[in-house]
């Protein structure tokens, strides 16, 4: 079965890797599909597709869109033609993705942090006026087994609305993480979503990530990120 990483960062947002080095590093993982999902642009998303066209990579164009204050909430976007505005509510950012024909997908779900990732209460609220069409079921950031277990029974109790289960590394540093969570699909993907035909999955093992990196991606996400946002730059 052919194998996504749909969850991938450039240094458009917060990624420290350029659009060439993503490529490079999907290709060398084996990886057959990545979604460019940058926080709130899609500045790099056309290089991104030409340069994976060549190298014979899928190339999604997608979006990490940030919800209204003071749940600052994330969400995705894949298959979208324009970029989705961030301050909206949860359910106005989905209503966006959907009327441009993009799957909406909630990534990295019920972590115990205050923002970024969308808590049961707000989901059980989203889901009573909107469906969304994936949800990371596998990722990266560990959220221990209590709200584990929350996960799976929501999933278990709400499938139809939640749509399909994904997996994904929300890549950031390309080679050195590219492939630790991946998506596996028959097909065309965004189909493969739509009928729920998808499977997380773990894959490789990250590599070791240099101190100094790993602190210069948090200044970029921490501080750099929130600057443009209030700057209008992104």
């Amino acid at each position: 079965m052919p194998l996504a990483d749909p969850h991938c960062h450039t240094v458009a947002s917060d990624g420290m890797v350029t659009p060439a080095e993503l490529v490079d590093a999907a290709v060398k993982a084996h990886v057959d599909l990545i979604a460019v999902t940058d926080h709130d642009t899609m500045a790099c998303v056309k290089e991104v597709q030409q340069r994976g066209e060549g190298a014979g990579l899928i190339v999604v164009p997608g979006q990490e869109i940030t919800t209204r204050w003071p749940a600052t909430t994330h969400l995705m976007g894949w298959f979208l033609e324009k970029p989705v505005k961030r301050g909206m509510s949860l359910e106005d950012s989905v209503a966006a993705i959907h009327d441009q024909g993009g799957l909406a997908i909630i990534p990295h779900p019920f972590m115990p942090v205050y923002f970024g990732s969308i808590q049961p209460y707000m989901l059980r609220r989203l889901l009573e006026r909107h469906h969304v069409d994936g949800i990371e079921m596998m990722f990266t950031v560990p959220i221990g087994a209590r709200r584990r277990r929350q996960l799976d029974e929501f999933y278990a109790r709400d499938r139809e609305r939640l749509g399909a289960a994904i997996g994904g590394s929300d890549c950031h540093f390309g080679a050195r993480d590219i492939g630790q969570v991946l998506t596996a699909y028959e097909g065309d993907f965004k189909t493969a979503v739509q009928l729920r035909a998808t499977r997380p999955q773990a894959g490789r093992k990250r590599s070791p990530i240099p101190a100094g990196i790993v602190l210069r991606q948090q200044w970029r996400a921490l501080v750099d990120l929130p600057v443009r946002r209030l700057s209008g730059k992104l």
